[in-house]
């Protein structure tokens, strides 16, 4: 397998939000954008379901994700499908509208086998992805770096009820936007070994005190809290194990025919 170049942001990863399109491959942007994807074998990326559940699909307003052409400029793809996975994921069958933009960015090798706290990793994506400035809109891609925490084998996102599902703790938070986002190696070949999809949060009371007064209102009661907050992705493994009906297979053997399995 030949080993892509990191050239830019955008070769890494895709912008993904809604859109009205006004010419072939060309679209406005509706809103902010919602997340970020990157490309597998195929026509097919991978997202958090977070962000894929976001965005309204009615009327006029179309799921994409945003392409850079090598002169520079700003184009988009179609979402033409999207099937919600476990584990806060997402699988996005693209309809690219503009000939040869589909080899407009890289597909990365994945790599399975665990990694341990201390390992360097970073991500790129589009947190709060887009600048204003007077009356003109750009896309702004984030690059961020840091290490692995820890490896958590259960994990629920606020508000989910499905399983729980296995996560790395970064040393990074991770900002609206950037979920969905490749979580990769520092060092060497770049290979993906996850998807960035938020943050936990750990907090505990340090300090207590109350006041009594002889008033109705009773007492009077002031609590501390610290709290620690660490940026969290999808391990590999539990990626690579998702069964996916569009693909009729797992991610797993869908990489392993594409040659992007390490």
């Amino acid at each position: 397998m030949t080993q892509p170049i990191l050239t830019s942001g955008y070769s890494i990863s895709l912008p993904v939000f809604a859109g009205v399109e006004v010419d072939g491959g060309a679209f406005r942007i509706e809103g902010e954008v919602q997340g970020t994807a990157f490309a597998l074998g195929g026509n097919y990326m991978l997202t958090a379901r977070h962000v894929a559940s976001g965005i309204p699909r009615s009327g006029k307003n179309q799921m994409v994700v945003g392409l850079q052409e090598p002169d520079g400029h700003f184009k988009a793809a179609r979402v033409s499908s999207v099937e919600e996975l476990d584990a806060d994921l997402a699988l996005l069958e693209v309809e690219f509208l503009v000939p040869g933009s589909d080899a407009w960015f890289h597909r990365f090798g994945w790599r399975e086998a665990p990694i341990e706290p201390f390992e360097a990793v970073r991500t790129v994506g589009y947190a709060y992805g887009m600048q204003t400035i007077g009356d003109r809109k750009s896309v702004v891609v984030r690059g961020f770096q840091g290490h692995i925490v820890s490896r958590l084998t259960e994990f629920k996102p606020v508000g989910w009820t499905g399983s729980s599902f296995a996560v790395y703790e970064l040393s990074f938070v991770a900002p609206r936007g950037l979920s969905g986002a490749p979580l990769m190696n520092s060092q060497g070949t770049a290979t993906v070994h996850g998807v960035v999809i938020g943050n936990s949060e750990s907090k505990m009371m340090v300090f207590r005190s109350e006041e009594r007064v002889n008033e109705p209102a009773g007492v009077t009661a002031v609590e501390q809290y610290e709290a620690l907050t660490l940026g969290v992705a999808v391990v590999a493994s539990e990626v690579l194990s998702q069964e996916s009906r569009v693909l009729g297979s797992s991610i797993k053997q869908h990489l392993q025919a594409h040659g992007l399995l390490a």
